[in-house]
């Protein structure tokens, strides 16, 4: 039997002399020598060890390889992979399908809240992003002003605020600046002085629109020094 076994295990590397046909001869081998083991009365038959036909590879072109080739290496196939390569893929689309899903959800939110799609960044300034931007620019301009400012630097900063009232873009919030500086005059003596005159100007007009009150004694904390936690470090 084992003369048999190796009269045709030659025959069969004569005909398939590739490394496919020796690859699969081999195969055939092992499983016949299994079954051998496994049942001594087994027969071979030459039909075993016959190769079947191979059909020749179509012609590929450079087009066809290389998508071949990046299918096969951007394939999430975790048969195609170590384990390791494989679990560290699934991990990263994980992530990044959940971020994106995060994002998604995040805008959504915001938009649902406020009812309409989130303005351009680009487009004119309204009466709310108009006044947030000029809050922001007086408050900044009064925490950097002089502790102790020459005649001419406080002869500046009130020109600057009454030219601001009466040039201001917002036609009726430049008169109630106008009107609110005739009673309360603009002091510009110190950094201190000013920064406090103007934070309890901006509550007044706070208070008109129904906006709550700032506490005013940490308008440096809030304009200049940051907060004294530490986060705006």
């Amino acid at each position: 039997m084992w003369k048999e076994f190796i009269r045709r295990h030659s025959y069969q590397s004569k005909v398939a002399p590739n490394r496919e046909g020796a690859r699969l001869i081999i195969r055939r081998l092992q499983k016949t020598v299994l079954r051998i083991l496994r049942d001594p009365d087994f027969r071979m038959s030459k039909t075993s060890f016959q190769q079947k036909p191979t059909e020749p590879d179509p012609p590929v072109d450079g087009t066809q390889f290389s998508a071949h080739r990046n299918s096969k290496q951007d394939s999430n196939c975790r048969t195609c992979n170590d384990f390791k390569s494989w679990s560290k893929q699934q991990r990263l689309i994980s992530n990044t399908q959940a971020a994106k899903e995060k994002h998604m959800a995040s805008e959504k939110l915001t938009v649902n809240a406020a009812g309409i799609a989130a303005p351009r960044e680009d487009c004119p300034l309204d009466k709310v992003r108009l006044g947030i931007s000029t809050w922001g620019l007086l408050h900044t301009m009064a925490a950097f002003y002089s502790d102790n400012p020459t005649d001419t630097e406080k002869r500046d900063m009130r020109t600057f605020f009454e030219v601001l009232s009466r040039l201001y873009p917002c036609e009726y919030c430049a008169k109630d600046f106008r009107t609110d500086i005739e009673v309360n005059p603009i002091n510009v003596n110190s950094q201190k002085d000013l920064a406090l005159w103007l934070c309890k100007f901006h509550n007044r007009v706070n208070d008109k629109l129904g906006k709550p009150l700032f506490d005013c004694s940490k308008v440096n904390e809030r304009w200049r020094d940051g907060w004294l936690d530490g986060s705006c470090d």
